[in-house]
């Protein structure tokens, strides 16, 4: 009897090992690939980041030229082949396939970790006006895969929408990992006195244009007018990004209650200890960070943004869902919440989908499927 079709060597798509969110759980199922006994080959286009020594030992690293990435990439791909060529990010998606229509077809597969229907502001003009053409390429990128693995089910729909017969697999994010969790007691180094008294309120992610984070400050400039309370936003960002935020902030008259930490190591302590998280996003993937605040029973306000935050928080019955770009709304929900009675359990329990079971082994799964279908 012919054995099914198994991708014994995978070759993996990354940007860079830069400690988002997004890479940290790349990077945890690149390991889990690698434990289940696969050869893994990761490509990089950048060698930068912090996770490259968080991955196993077994996982070969290999440098793209990256004035031409996608035909550096072509050029090893033809060299030695791999079974299956995944894509992890919506950043390189174009690189991949790109490089696989210039050599003998490797089955594709490429990973929806963010929103295809991104929602720019008016007050964005030209981004706003470019999005329907950069919408129109993220399709025909998607519509070139073999395997397209979503992270939530409403990006998974929003791709069927516009190519009915892709196909597509949807494998949420291992975001509550073991290690996630450990970090919880941890110690939090806040940079004001303690004081009981005084909510924390916190936001995380990359100081990037989906979070919004400007109207989170305007939004917590109206509450701080109202009642104390302090403000942290975790997340690594550019000089200019954090000169931004801080230039805001002391316009808005909030400084001494607001703080940039960057990137912490225990994200899980922070939210433990907050009284708030709140997300301002304009767009969302898989939501990453909400989830964790769910899981450490933390209370949230979000935006009712493109993305996952409306089911997670079961249209509003676990949190407060608040228009993007809405200063008011969003500091009207904040007051509420913080007034409102905290179901840790119940929060907690809103997360528990997402805790990392075995996803390595649902993509390998995937993956292997495909090449049935695939491959003659």
């Amino acid at each position: 009897m012919t054995q099914p079709a198994k991708a014994r060597r995978i070759a993996v798509l990354l940007q860079s090992l830069e400690g988002g969110g997004a890479q940290r759980r790349m990077v945890e199922l690149i390991n889990g690939f690698a434990a289940s006994g696969r050869t893994i080959d990761l490509f990089l286009v950048d060698g930068q980041g912090e996770l490259r020594e968080q991955l196993a030992s077994n996982v070969r690293v290999l440098m793209l030229d990256r004035n031409a990435p996608a035909q550096s990439l072509a050029d090893h791909l033809s060299t030695d082949p791999p079974d299956a060529l995944l894509a992890g990010a919506a950043a390189v998606h174009a690189i991949a396939v790109k490089a696989v229509g210039q050599g003998p077809h490797i089955p594709l597969v490429l990973r929806a970790s963010s929103h295809p229907l991104r929602t720019f502001p008016w007050i964005m003009v030209r981004q706003r006006l470019a999005e329907m053409q950069r919408r129109r390429a993220r399709m025909r990128r998607y519509a070139a895969a073999d395997l397209i693995i979503a992270v939530a089910d409403d990006i998974a729909a929003s791709i069927r929408q516009a190519l009915p017969a892709a196909p597509i697999v949807v494998i949420r994010n291992p975001v509550i990992t073991p290690s996630f969790l450990a970090g919880a007691t941890a110690p939090v180094a806040l940079p004001w006195p303690e004081d009981p008294g005084i909510p924390l309120i916190v936001g995380v992610g990359r100081l990037a244009v989906a979070k919004d984070f400007p109207t989170l400050l305007r939004s917590f400039a109206l509450l701080r007018a109202r009642r104390p309370a302090r403000l942290a936003i975790l997340g690594s960002g550019t000089g200019r990004e954090i000169e931004h935020l801080q230039r805001l902030a002391r316009r808005l008259g909030i400084a001494g209650d607001f703080a940039l930490p960057g990137s912490v190591d225990h994200i899980a302590a922070w939210l433990r200890r907050a009284d708030l998280f709140v997300s301002s996003s304009l767009w969302e993937g898989s939501a990453g960070a909400l989830i964790e605040a769910l899981a450490m029973g933390c209370p949230v306000v979000a935006t009712d943004c493109v993305g996952s935050a409306r089911d997670l928080l079961q249209h509003g019955r676990l949190g407060r869902l608040v228009p993007p770009r809405d200063p008011k709304a969003m500091a009207e929900a904040m007051a509420a919440e913080l007034e409102r009675p905290v179901d840790r359990a119940l929060l907690a329990a809103a997360a528990e989908p997402y805790r990392a079971a075995d996803q390595a082994s649902e993509y390998l799964a995937a993956i292997d499927a495909c090449l049935c279908r695939v491959k003659p």
